[in-house]
């Protein structure tokens, strides 16, 4: 037992540390951590999750529901928005608990797979708006819905692609009716991927057995890329279901350097570099730095890249390959764009001599709608990047084919021997191209197009890039 007087003194030795310990922060500055408060843009994001949140349970969209709301657990619990409304956030967590409990779900390293619920708001709207778009196109279309919900969906925005499979195309609709091979959306859409049938003529009309397969791409650059295979039915609204696609994790991810060497006196002010997944829309965009930059912690797989371009300055796309826990580098080339003169000569077939006769000035990586020149009302020709030293005709609206004339360009005739045989035209000042495409009112319409010029766009000083 210790005796009264050495307590004492232990109760006076810990009051003079305190008082100089106290003394020691008043005279240093020094104070203890605080915790780290969150910023004005934090408490905006968490507001927009939340409303997220509320909406999707509103709609009974438990499935994105659940997601939103464990994103705003996530990266939101610091802030004052979630404590306010904490006692709410958690009422809709039980909710949603509650109401998926009995959903079945599939699962895969890549992504989550759940059955079309019919019986819920979001799947009968989905519905109805497929079928207006079969009934509008009078029963020839077959569309099969399918809802993508990327797990981040703070990362990116997706994209979504359909290959076919067979001799018909499938297509990726949007919100008008509009269709292309690939397209993008928000996390928690529905993606409507179609088909319009064209190798059936009237006579299949009837036929409800008519379909095709073919398969479903999701890519992002955070997300593991997924692919599905889905059947379309001629005249009907397919629902195939909802996938939630896993994000991939850090430790599985890679990064890109990417160089960027620019055209002899070219500056890269301001100048950025575009990165999205091989063969869609959809990725992101990093600033160049000294010639280079860098994407780091993005999902393995096949990339392409290319200086965002402007109306004077661009460049060609190069493919890149991004391997789990490596650094990958590719060098890109940034070039000015270049002006193409072109003179040309069109006609109507039924009308073999009457030629019309002009000139275009048009740039690479454009393309010509001659509404006026021809009353054509649909783009015909379409230059791509500049390659250093020519560029190629990316894309041309019918059927097309070198020409090595021997007499001169304003006294040619179509030629009588026309057989198109390559999609890969490379061009040079004095080349001559024949085109041809069937008209729906006409025989054929026939033009005769020849490379007149070729010249840098600007000069040097004036080339900066905004991305």
């Amino acid at each position: 037992m210790s005796a009264p007087g050495n307590k004492s003194k232990v109760v006076v030795r810990k009051t003079i540390s305190f008082f100089v310990t106290l003394w020691f922060v008043i005279i240093t500055g020094c104070s203890f951590p605080n915790p780290v408060q969150p910023t004005v843009e934090e408490e905006y994001k968490a507001q927009k999750k939340l409303v997220q949140l509320l909406a999707s349970v509103d709609e009974e969209d438990y499935i994105n529901a659940r997601f939103a709301l464990s994103g705003l657990q996530r990266d939101f619990s610091h802030t004052n928005l979630y404590k306010t409304h904490s006692k709410r956030i958690d009422e809709l967590a039980k909710q949603i608990k509650k109401e998926t409990k009995n959903i079945k779900i599939e699962d895969k390293i890549e992504y989550l797979f759940i059955p079309p619920r019919l019986e819920t708001k979001p799947w009968k709207e989905y519905m109805s708006r497929a079928e207006k778009i079969i009934s509008r196109n009078k029963d020839r279309t077959g569309i099969t819905i399918l809802r993508v919900i990327f797990e981040d969906e703070s990362l990116e925005g997706p994209s979504v692609r359909a290959d076919r499979d067979c001799d018909n195309r499938i297509y990726v609709y949007s919100r008008d009716g509009g269709y292309s091979n690939a397209g993008n959306f928000k996390s928690g859409d529905a993606v409507l991927i179609g088909s319009d049938f064209r190798r059936y003529g009237e006579s299949d009309s009837n036929d409800k057995d008519v379909s095709i397969t073919g398969e479903v791409i999701i890519g992002g650059v955070y997300h593991y890329p997924t692919k599905l295979r889905a059947e379309v039915q001629k005249g009907k609204a397919t629902a195939y279901g909802e996938v939630v696609v896993r994000s991939v994790p850090k430790e599985y991810c890679g990064n890109l350097i990417v160089n960027v060497e620019a055209e002899g006196g070219v500056k890269l002010t301001d100048a950025g570099v575009s990165l999205k997944v091989a063969g869609f829309y959809s990725g992101k965009t990093e600033p160049v730095k000294e010639g280079r930059c860098l994407f780091d912690s993005i999902g393995p797989g096949n990339y392409s890249v290319e200086v965002v371009s402007n109306n004077n300055f661009g460049s060609p796309g190069q493919s890149a390959v991004v391997v789990s826990g490596k650094t990958t580098e590719v060098t890109i080339n940034a070039y000015r764009h270049r002006t193409i003169e072109l003179d040309w000569r069109f006609r109507r077939a039924k009308e073999p001599n009457n030629w019309l006769s002009g000139r275009k000035t048009m740039k690479t990586k454009e393309y010509w709608q001659p509404d006026k020149e021809w009353d054509v009302h649909y783009p015909v020709i379409e230059f791509g990047d500049w390659l250093g030293n020519t560029c190629n005709i990316r894309r041309f609206n019918g059927d097309l084919m070198y020409v090595g004339a021997d007499e001169p360009f304003e006294e040619m005739d179509f030629p009588s021997n026309f057989s198109p045989f390559s999609c890969d035209h490379v061009i040079k000042e004095g080349d001559i191209f024949a085109w041809r495409r069937n008209d729906r009112r006409e025989s054929s319409l026939e033009a005769l197009i020849r490379v007149r010029k070729i010249t840098p766009v600007g000069t040097p000083d004036e080339t900066k890039v905004v991305p």
